[in-house]
């Protein structure tokens, strides 16, 4: 038979287990939600000034926190949807 203090040690970690699985499922939740800067350039292979321009010509839309600039991942979706042109068939 289990001693009660190592039983109540194993609903411990098990819950730990629980709560850390959730923190890390909403995590990744909200990552994906976002792009920063660095990201938002990579993904369209283009320079910081280019990347300043877009958004200064509200060819994108995107938030600042303190001086690090985020894009959210919806509106990037929505400029790639609008600025695809379809191939025409000859």
């Amino acid at each position: 038979m289990a001693h009660p203090f190592t039983e109540k040690l194993e609903k411990i970690e098990i819950r730990l287990a629980e709560l850390n699985n959730t923190i890390k499922s909403k995590s990744n939740c909200f990552q994906q939600e976002i792009l920063d800067n660095d990201e938002f350039q990579e993904l369209f292979n283009i320079s910081q000034g280019t990347a300043a321009n877009w958004r200064e010509q509200g060819v994108i839309g995107y938030f600042q926190i303190k001086n690090k600039i985020y894009y959210k991942v919806e509106d990037v979706r929505k400029l790639i949807k609008s600025s695809y042109k379809p191939l025409k068939k000859k």
